[in-house]
């Protein structure tokens, strides 16, 4: 008895294989005869159909993969060739594939590591190399103009450099300086950026930054006093200030085709010393933590509309560790392919921004009056395949705290950035 039921469960299992055998040479004959003719859409249906009956091999993920490549769907194209690299992870084709859809979905951190998975001679083919001391240079200039007679218009020059260290691994360095003059007061303030990214894999990236800040604050001050001769006088000085911060930030990215999720935190000192006749005294003063969550999205279409949603908490405590402040701050995102080439990127920004950090702690907002409410648009154009231009126009809502009024603040920035 039992020998006629392993007999019969045998020749059912012969049978379904014969007929998944059969079901996969079906497939893989009329994808094949889809990519000779360029019979893109109907390769795409056949492909789907056929792994929704649990179809699927590898020669068949490259097809689709080449399907949507060449319909400009890249993300879709990305996705099949990851699971085309599952079936086989030596497979030159897949990983070329891979290392095109990671440059025409703007993905730097992602071509890399593809990049460094390819064969000595296609990498010098594609000029791909481990190390380069200077990838790229950036240079911005921004210059704000207010309508509060009390304030100067500040200006800020920054420059900074890319370094690829190694396929998964990338240095940026900038320093910056911002200048104001205010009706009685001068304030400089020198800075110096550095972010190291380290990509764990394809999709989970991770940063650690250092921001350096060092500001000279010239306060002009007057009192009344008497001369030598006892007569009422009034004097005018300067009290000479110098400001210090320090700044350590940290970022982890998971990218899943079109979403990208990113938790950021960073933690901010400021550090000051006051002239006091003809000593400086140091004092520690504030301590802001800063912790922010990012959700994106990259639409499908020609257009490539994507959107970015961002909400921090914003903490402040001071020299006895008491929570002096405590601030909720969204940003919202949205951009597009405006024309061949141009980037259009508007953002808008909620929340109470006193010694706010932005752009992976690139820039912060530690200006002698916070914004509270910001809204912007930036245009990029890439001139040429190595050099890019940016314009950027931001509109801020300020508050002088010590007598609780607005003032509207406008700002113009310029930049180009040049891949070497």
């Amino acid at each position: 008895m039992y020998k006629v039921i392993i007999i019969a469960i045998l020749l059912v299992s012969v049978k379904v294989s014969a007929q998944n055998s059969l079901a996969v040479e079906s497939v893989d004959s009329i994808t094949y005869q889809c990519y000779l003719k360029g019979d893109w859409q109907r390769l795409i249906l056949v492909g789907d159909s056929a792994i929704k009956q649990h179809i699927d091999f590898k020669f068949l993920r490259q097809r689709m993969g080449f399907a949507y490549f060449i319909k400009a769907d890249y993300y879709k194209s990305l996705y099949q060739y990851e699971k085309a690299l599952k079936f086989d992870k030596t497979d030159i084709n897949t990983r070329t594939y891979l290392y095109y859809c990671g440059l025409n979905t703007g993905n730097d951190i992602y071509t890399r590591y593809r990049g460094g998975q390819l064969p000595k001679e296609q990498q010098q083919s594609f000029g791909i190399k481990s190390f380069r001391i200077v990838n790229s240079v950036d240079v911005e200039y921004n210059y704000k103009m207010n309508d509060n007679v009390k304030r100067g218009n500040p200006s800020y020059l920054r420059g900074g450099i890319n370094s690829e260290l190694g396929y998964r691994l990338n240095l940026y360095q900038t320093g910056s300086t911002y200048v104001q003059n205010n009706d009685s007061s001068s304030i400089r303030q020198n800075e110096y950026y550095a972010l190291l990214n380290w990509t764990i894999s394809p999709h989970i990236n991770w940063g650690i930054g250092y921001h350096y800040m060092n500001s000279k604050v010239l306060e002009k001050y007057s009192y009344n006093t008497y001369s030598d001769t006892y007569e009422p006088i009034t004097v005018t000085d300067t009290l000479d200030l110098r400001l210090r911060g320090n700044m350590l930030f940290s970022k982890l990215t998971y990218t899943l085709n079109r979403f990208d999720f990113t938790l950021t935190g960073s933690v901010l000192t400021h550090d000051s010393a006051v002239l006091s006749g003809t000593i400086l005294k140091f004092d520690s003063i504030k301590l802001t933590q800063q912790y922010g969550i990012h959700v994106g999205y990259s639409f499908p279409g020609k257009l490539n509309i994507y959107l970015k949603s961002s909400l921090y908490g914003l903490f402040e405590t001071d020299n006895n560790k008491l929570l002096i402040n405590k601030h909720l701050i969204f940003t919202q995102t949205a951009g597009l392919l405006f024309f061949k080439k141009l980037w259009v990127e508007g953002n808008v920004t909620l929340g109470y921004l006193k010694n706010y950090s932005d752009n992976n702690g690139l820039y912060i907002y530690n200006s002698l009056d916070p914004t509270k409410f910001r809204i912007g648009i930036t245009t990029y154009w890439k001139i040429v395949p190595n050099i890019s231009l940016f314009v950027n126009y931001t509109y801020d809502k300020k508050l002088i705290e010590k007598y609780n009024t607005n003032y509207n603040q406008h700002s113009l920035s310029s930049g180009i950035i040049w891949k070497l």
